[in-house]
């Protein structure tokens, strides 16, 4: 398998997506930029499931959005809102935004490969033993 055609992560664009629908002035009223512009604040949960969420990404459900933000490096703000940040997501800076082949998947070197499938073959192993192992006690009781 070529895995050079298949390096893109799933989650290469998401920063850009995030940057696109928080900076949409048309839905301000549901997700807006914060203040100082340093998070993004979604004012009104349901209608953001419902009309921006599909816009942007497959699913519509918050908390499919709030992982994606969590495995992206984004933190929950304490506020009353879903009020999100990180570093690299500010208001009028895109350049900020990590570039989306900071976001390839590197394959396992060989090695790394060929020591884990030893481990894993050396469990199953003594897993086997031990299923043998305790076969034969209740065998003899």
């Amino acid at each position: 398998m070529d895995y050079d055609k298949h390096r893109k992560h799933r989650y290469a664009g998401y920063f850009h997506r995030f940057f696109e629908m928080v900076n949409d002035p048309s839905t301000d009223s549901i997700v807006s930029w914060s203040d100082n512009g340093k998070s993004f604040i979604v004012w009104n949960e349901s209608e953001f499931c419902k009309a921006v969420l599909p816009v942007f990404f497959v699913s519509n459900k918050m908390a499919a959005f709030v992982r994606q933000l969590e495995i992206l490096g984004f933190n929950k703000i304490e506020s009353e809102h879903w009020e999100f940040a990180h570093d690299q997501f500010v208001r009028g800076h895109p350049e900020l935004l990590p570039p989306p082949e900071s976001f390839l998947y590197q394959r396992p070197s060989e090695a790394v490969i060929g020591s884990v499938m030893e481990s894993v073959k050396e469990m199953a192993s003594a897993m086997r033993k031990k299923q043998v192992e305790r076969t034969e006690e209740n065998l003899i009781v």
